[in-house]
């Protein structure tokens, strides 16, 4: 590979690793809602949504349907949906707390020290031919 290639291979990765970087630092220094949301996955907003929708059907069942065993049946029901969804989210949080980041940042910076090193021997090698 031509070595104008490989510089500009390698600032392409510099840069791509700049975007992560960036990425991750928001995360960190962020709320915890937006680490979990951003950070925990489809899991995180699947829980939500988990949460949102019995919340609802809790409330309907409160307004619009009689006091019977289905409406019981239905507000535990509900209950146990929106305690499990809840207990999933707190596990996210506590999986996705700042350490998390602060590694990723620190494990992307050296990579990136790496790779700054590199196109710098690759330029001046360049430049020398």
């Amino acid at each position: 590979m031509p070595d104008n290639q490989r510089i500009d291979l390698l600032k392409e990765q510099v840069s791509f690793l700049e975007a992560r970087l960036t990425r991750y630092e928001e995360l960190l220094h962020g709320s915890t809602l937006k680490r979990m949301l951003f950070g925990g996955g489809r899991r995180t907003k699947l829980s939500l949504l988990e949460i949102l929708i019995a919340l609802i059907v809790l409330l309907y069942t409160l307004v619009k349907i009689e006091v019977s065993l289905i409406f019981a049946v239905i507000i535990i029901l509900s209950l146990v949906i929106i305690l499990f969804s809840a207990l999933q989210l707190n596990v996210i949080r506590k999986k996705n707390g700042k350490e998390k980041y602060q590694r990723m940042i620190d494990s992307l910076m050296a990579e990136k020290a790496s790779m700054d090193k590199e196109l710098d021997r690759l330029i001046a090698q360049k430049g020398l031919e």
